[in-house]
C-alpha cells in the first residue's frame, strides 16, 4: 500500500531498528504495528493507560521475534503437535507482511496485513507447506478487534492442518493483584507442572503460569492497580492460553526485563494440539478476539503514551 493512500491519522514510517511500521493517532486511540510479523506493538484508547504491553528490551531486527504486543503463532504453536517444528511458534511472526488496507471505520481505523505462504523466506524451512495465505486485521479505536483469517489455495490437492494463537500481551498494573474470571470449571493443561487440572474460581498469578484452557468463551481481567477491567471476547477459538513467566523465567529471557513480569499478562485465543484447524482446498477460517476497557471505572491515567 502506498503512503499516499493512507487516511488521516495513519502514517507509514521507519520504526525501531529501521523496521517499517504503521502508526495510528486518531481521536479515539493511538496504536502502532510493524510489518514484520504483522505485529501490533501498541494500543492505547484515549484517556486510558496502554492496554497492549511491549517489553523495553524487545529486539527490533530482521528475522527476530518482537517481545510483547500481539505476536501471531502460526502455522504451529511452540514446537508443533509433534514437538519437532522450528522456529518456535511458527514462521508468521518472523516474516514481513504486506500492508494491504488502512481504512477509517466510524471512530476507528482498520489495518489489514497480508502474508502469502510462498513469500516466506526463512533459512531451514524449505519444506514448509506454502499453499495458503493469511490476513491479520486490527481495528483500533476505543476497542480493539483482531481477526486472523487463514485461506487455503484452491490449487491444493490435500487438506491443510495448522495451529494458531493470537498471543496478546496485556498491560496490567501488578500481575500479582489481577484476577481472571470466566475460566471457572474449565479443564486445562499446566505446562509448568506438566499435568491436567480443573480451574476452581478466579485465576490469580502466584508463580510461573503457562496454561492451556479448554475454553471457547469470554474472560475478564480485573486490575485493581490500574482501576479497570478488560473484557476479552473471542470467536473461532477452542482454547484460551494464559501465560506469565514470573521471576525465575524472566531472568533467563534476553529480550525480557527481569521485573517486567509484574506489568504483563498474556491471554491468548488459540487453536492448538487436538484443536488444530484443518481446511480443505479453498476453505478459510477466522479467529477473532476483541478487547475492551470497562470505562465505568475511573482510568488511572495515561502514563506511557504511544503518540
Amino acid at each position: 500500500m502506498d503512503k499516499s493512500e493512507l487516511p488521516d491519522g495513519v502514517t507509514l514510517e521507519a520504526g525501531r531498528g529501521g523496521l517499517p511500521m504503521v502508526r495510528v493517532a486518531i481521536d479515539s486511540c493511538t496504536a502502532e504495528a510493524y510489518l514484520q510479523g504483522g505485529h501490533l506493538t501498541g494500543w492505547q484508547p484515549a484517556g486510558q493507560d496502554p492496554v497492549v504491553w511491549l517489553s523495553r528490551k524487545s529486539r527490533f531486527e530482521d528475522g527476530a521475534a518482537i517481545r510483547g504486543g500481539v505476536p501471531l503463532c502460526f502455522p504451529w504453536f511452540g514446537a508443533g503437535r509433534d514437538g519437532r517444528h522450528y522456529p518456535p511458534h511458527g514462521v508468521a511472526r518472523l516474516t514481513p507482511w504486506r500492508l494491504a488496507e488502512a481504512t477509517p471505520v466510524a471512530d476507528s481505523v482498520r489495518l489489514r496485513f497480508h502474508l502469502d505462504g510462498h513469500d516466506v523466506d526463512l533459512e531451514g524451512i524449505e519444506d514448509l507447506d506454502r499453499d495458503w495465505s493469511a490476513d491479520i486485521t486490527y481495528t483500533v479505536g476505543q476497542v480493539l478487534d483482531i481477526d486472523l483469517k487463514v485461506q487455503t489455495s484452491a490449487r491444493r490437492t490435500t487438506p491443510f492442518t495448522y495451529e494458531e494463537a493470537v498471543h496478546t500481551y496485556l498491560h496490567v498494573g501488578d500481575a500479582r493483584r489481577i484476577t481472571v474470571d470466566g475460566l471457572d470449571g474449565c479443564g486445562y493443561h499446566d505446562k509448568v507442572l506438566e499435568g491436567d487440572y480443573q480451574q476452581r474460581g478466579s485465576l490469580v498469578v502466584v508463580g510461573e503460569t503457562d496454561r492451556i484452557y479448554r475454553h471457547a468463551g469470554d474472560v475478564t481481567v480485573k486490575d485493581p492497580t490500574l482501576r479497570r477491567t478488560l473484557g476479552i471476547n473471542k470467536r473461532g477459538s477452542a482454547q484460551t492460553v494464559v501465560w506469565n513467566p514470573f521471576v525465575g523465567k524472566s531472568v533467563k529471557m534476553g529480550d525480557f526485563g527481569n521485573d517486567e513480569w509484574q506489568e504483563m499478562l498474556c491471554v491468548e485465543a488459540a487453536n492448538i494440539g487436538s484443536s488444530a484447524i484443518t481446511l480443505a482446498p479453498g476453505q478459510s477460517h477466522t479467529l477473532h478476539q476483541r478487547i475492551a476497557v470497562d470505562r465505568t471505572q475511573r482510568p488511572a491515567g495515561a502514563r506511557r503514551s504511544l503518540a
